[in-house]
């Protein structure tokens, strides 16, 4: 968990001009085409698609199809499905992308607790702590990785980094795993033990949701097959693993690829906790793009091969991120800003990992 020993504050008036250029522009565009920030038709159709496939794959997995085999390849299959209905419909709900009404974007949130990982600290951790403080290390949750990582010039060096870059993605396939049986299981004991070290605390009916949500996660995912399917108890948690580590390596591979890739900033704030920059100066300098010309990857990923255009404007949903990305160019073109991407998604799984390599080795 980020810490907050500091309190960080950006320059107000600097990159104002462009800020505000940026979203008349933005809201230009909007208005032009009569279209809303928030979901559209395609985007419904869209969601029900990816769910549509959740459900066929799950109903696959209690039918038995394929035996012990089909078993192996379904659960993992699951996972990485499941990856993409969290990126394309939870992701944006919790931004209150999806809806207008933030109670509809809430109980689509809830997509990612029946999944299995905890929205209500996802919501803090992603949409308050990584996107108000990108790149500043102790304050962006998403550099806060356990020490066997190093993801920022300011974090501790230790030998073994040296490889971070071959072993990183077995790291990240544990991640989700670490999150749904380690960090949940540890904040709802915290929660009884009325302690609150991560700062705000749930509300009685979040608790409840946080709870109800885990019991119904692991029944259906392992309980229920396990009760259902004519295989070993252990065979059926070793696929389970398998769906959770193959949703894990998904989701994480994807938003290192915004970040922690090459050209892109680790700012860090001077003794007065401010940064040399606008907020959205320092969005620009710390996000970077890749493959914004695949739709395919656009599709599956819940669009967030836009980050810049997702970090300047996290309410709109990611079915418009496409159509704004010119705007954004142009204007940050304008002003000489900077606007990194990497051209495909191949060529920004090297860039993170020639980075992994260049954070592991510096002295």
């Amino acid at each position: 968990m980020a810490t907050e020993s500091k309190k960080i504050s950006f320059k107000k008036i600097e990159g104002c001009d462009f800020l505000s250029t940026l979203r008349e522009r933005v809201n230009l565009h909007f208005k032009n085409q009569l279209l809303s920030s928030k979901a559209n038709v395609f985007m419904m159709f869209k969601s029900l698609f990816l769910m549509g496939l959740v459900v066929l794959n799950y109903v696959a997995i209690l039918s038995g199809l394929g035996g012990t085999v089909g078993t192996f390849i379904f659960y993992p299959l699951l996972g990485f499905i499941i990856s993409s209905c969290t990126m394309n419909i939870a992701h944006d709900a919790l931004h209150g992308a999806y809806f207008s009404r933030s109670t509809s974007n809430r109980i689509l949130g809830f997509l990612m607790d029946l999944f299995g990982a905890s929205s209500f600290y996802w919501k803090k951790e992603h949409t308050i702590d990584h996107h108000t403080f990108t790149n500043i290390a102790e304050h962006d949750a998403d550099l806060d990785v356990p020490f066997l990582l190093r993801f920022c010039p300011k974090a501790p060096q230790r030998p073994f980094h040296r490889f971070q870059h071959w072993y990183a993605p077995f790291l990240y396939s544990l991640n989700l795993i670490h999150w749904v049986y380690v960090s949940d299981l540890k904040r709802i004991y915290n929660i009884f033990r009325k302690r609150s070290p991560e700062g705000k605390q749930p509300s009685p009916k979040e608790i409840f949701f946080l709870i109800f949500f885990k019991l119904l996660h692991v029944f259906l995912f392992i309980a229920f097959p396990i009760l259902t399917l004519p295989l070993a108890w252990w065979q059926i948690v070793l696929a389970y693993l398998s769906f959770l580590a193959m949703a894990g390596l998904t989701m994480t591979t994807i938003f290192q690829l915004a970040h922690i890739v090459e050209n892109v900033a680790f700012p860090l704030p001077n003794e007065e906790g401010k940064i040399d920059n606008s907020f959205a100066k320092h969005q620009l300098a710390t996000t970077s793009n890749f493959a914004i010309h695949s739709k395919l990857l656009s599709f599956l990923f819940g669009g967030l091969n836009f980050q810049i255009e997702h970090h300047l404007f996290p309410h709109v949903c990611h079915i418009h991120l496409r159509h704004l990305s010119p705007i954004v160019q142009a204007t940050a073109k304008e002003f000489g800003l900077p606007y990194y991407q990497n051209s495909s998604f191949f060529t920004a799984i090297r860039s993170h990992f020639r980075t992994l390599k260049r954070l592991g080795c510096d002295s």
